[in-house]
This record gives structure tokens, sequence and C-alpha cells, in this order.
């Protein structure tokens, strides 16, 4: 009896941290779609953590036709979209080359891509300027492509490359007696094998991404390459809190990365399940 009553308080205490720690994350997030639906006078009386009096949508159009969200999210899904191809494609060159193709300094090469990793963007972000402008890249979408994949790079070849290295190399050497080149046998072998660990690694990078505001807003200064997050970051007034428009435009922000996890979750569990395993 008493094993039994401490295994249903353990699952118990479990259950309540859980839900504790589950609510601490969701707050925001609730507080947040909340408040996309509420007016500013609404939120002005009665706080921000509190059920709208009436349900209001009129944010949502407003930062969307007089805001122009649309060219934000333009800009935010060219940079988005092309950041994640090219980081994957880069990363997995590099990825393969280091794990298939062991030689006396390999480690250090790896080392020296890792180094980025131990260090904060804002150390970057006063020569990263300067090349820009000597590159003629800042202010475009170009110059901010740029900077995420060299931002993004080591991590993305860190993960294809601990993957790659499961891959049998049977399968390699089966490859090339046939008669293939490195290269079909990356494309044509590997990363079809790699489609779980590639989608999971694409997931993160989509959301790390589309997410990004420091870089966004170092990197431009108008419209023309601006995104999302710096959008939204413009419906903040200088004098008053425009709550319910900055709100809404934190919505229709978070949306794409929800639907991008909802469609591909199943390659993002398969591939950390994987990467968890080997």
């Amino acid at each position: 009896m008493s094993f039994a009553v401490g295994w249903r308080l353990s699952r118990l205490l479990r259950a309540t941290l859980l839900f504790l720690v589950a609510g601490v994350y969701l707050l925001p997030l609730t507080v947040t779609i909340l408040a996309a639906f509420r007016t500013d006078a609404d939120i002005m009386w009665n706080g921000l953590i509190a059920l709208p009096s009436r349900w209001y949508v009129g944010g949502f159009s407003a930062v969307w036709h007089e805001g122009s969200l649309g060219s934000y999210m333009k800009n935010s899904g060219l940079v988005t979209v092309v950041g994640v191809l090219a980081t994957l494609a880069c990363g997995s060159l590099g990825g393969y080359a280091i794990a298939r193709y062991p030689f006396r300094l390999s480690n250090v090469v790896l080392l020296v891509f890792l180094i980025g990793l131990f260090f904060p963007p804002q150390i970057y972000v006063v020569p990263v300027y300067f090349l820009s402008n000597r590159l003629g890249v800042y202010n475009k979408i170009i110059g901010l492509v740029l900077v995420h994949i060299a931002y993004q790079l080591p991590f993305t070849i860190l993960v294809l490359r601990n993957f790659f290295r499961t891959i049998p190399a049977d399968l390699l050497d089966a490859a090339r007696i046939d008669g293939a080149s490195e290269l079909r046998i990356l494309v044509r072998v590997v990363l079809p094998l790699s489609i779980p660990a590639m989608g999971a690694m694409g997931i993160l990078l989509f959301t790390w991404i589309w997410n990004d505001f420091f870089w966004a807003f170092a990197m431009s200064h108008s419209r023309q390459a601006q995104t999302i997050m710096v959008a939204v970051s413009l419906f903040r007034g200088r004098l008053v809190e425009n709550w319910n428009r900055e709100c809404a435009a934190s919505v229709i922000g978070m949306l794409p990365p929800l639907l991008m996890f909802a469609v591909f979750q199943r390659y993002f569990i398969k591939g950390v399940r994987l990467g968890g395993v080997k």
C-alpha cells in the first residue's frame, strides 16, 4: 500500500511540475495571442493578462495593409528559404569531406569551423558591417543571406558530419567500384540516407533565420532588406505602446515557423531520434 501511495504521489508531483513549467513557457505566447485580439483601450484598462472584453480583429488588417507587413514577410521568406538551402548545401559538402576524408589536420579544420559557435554575434557586428559595406551588400537581401550562411554553417557542419560518419563505408565503396564520382556518391547515396538529419537541421535553420532580429536589424536600414522581426519592432510607439498592432504582427510572424514544424515534424522527430541513438 505504501509503495502504491508513493508511486501515485510521485506521478502527481511530476505532473504538477510539468504543468508549472509548461505554464511558464506558454504564458508569454498566450498573452501575445490574446492581446492581438484586444483593443489598446482594453489592454490599458484591464491589463495584459486578461480575456478580451470583445474580440477585435482590426489590428491584423491594420498591420498588414497600413504597415505593409506583406513586403517584410516576402523579405523574410526569401532570406530564410535561400539561407536554409544554401547552408544545407554547403554544410553537407563540408560535413561529408570532414567525415569521409580524414587527414592529418581534419580535426583542426573542424575546430576552426566550430570556433564561431563559442562567441556571440555581437562580437562580429563591427567587422561584418565594414566588410558588407566594402563588398556592396549592406542593406541588401544577399548580404543578410550571406551573414546567415556564415553564422549557421559551423553547427550545420558539425551535425551533418556526425550523421555522415554513421553511414556504412561499404555502401560508399560499392558506389566507387561502380564508377560513381564522389559528388555523385554524396547526391545519390549519402543525402537520401540523410533525409531525417537534413529535415531536422532544416527546421532548426528555418526557425533560427526566420526569428532572427539582430542581424536583420544590423544589416539593413530600409524596408527593402528588413524582415518581419524588424517590422514587429517598428509598431512600438515612441510615447504610447501599440500593444494590439505589435502583438498582431507578432502572431502573423510566428505562423510560418509553426506551419513549417507542423508539416515536417515527422522528419524532425525522426532525425532527433536517430541522432540520439547513434
